[in-house]
């Protein structure tokens, strides 16, 4: 089955929700969201976050199964820098290259935008492999960066520098 890849647009806002509800709930230490803040979000807040950046999308029959999101940082001194934000696959689509494409997608597109990119990931993730092999070098660990049901969790922080 082929992979499709492609920015989302407002009429994946369904499918987008799904996603990253799931996402939430089955993966809670590796996003900064949580799925009791988001669970009640509409399709068309979902539709409005589309609209607000870039999120790339990878398809497998037409089926959203994996994405990567990316956003120019707010203010002059800060627009030379991006974010890449959301990197979620789901379960069964895992170990099948989505997460590197959809990534791969998303750094093309930030290649265009901003000089480097920036991305946490917690300090246990197995993402944390993928993110060094596309270039992503650690700068620095916050500690107790998340709250997980009561247990802390650190995050490394990392950068891709597109002009080094």
């Amino acid at each position: 089955m082929p992979l499709a890849l492609r920015q989302l647009s407002a009429a994946d806002a369904p499918a987008f929700r799904e996603l990253r509800l799931l996402g939430l709930r089955e993966a809670p230490t590796a996003f900064g969201g949580a799925y009791a803040d988001e669970e009640h979000r509409t399709v068309e807040d979902f539709a409005g976050s589309i609209a607000k950046g870039y999120i790339a999308g990878g398809f497998i029959e037409d089926r959203l199964v994996g994405v990567a999101g990316f956003y120019v940082m707010a203010g002059q001194k800060s627009a030379h820098r991006g974010g890449i934000w959301g990197v979620y696959v789901q379960p069964e689509a895992r170990r099948r290259g989505v997460g590197r494409a959809v990534l791969e997608t998303v750094i093309a597109h930030a290649r265009t935008r901003v000089l480097q990119v920036h991305l946490s990931v917690t300090t246990g993730s197995a993402a944390l492999r993928l993110y060094q092999q596309l270039g992503f070098v650690i700068y620095g660990t916050e500690p107790r960066a998340l709250c997980v049901d009561g247990n802390y969790v650190d995050e490394h922080l990392m950068v891709l520098r597109f002009d080094a």
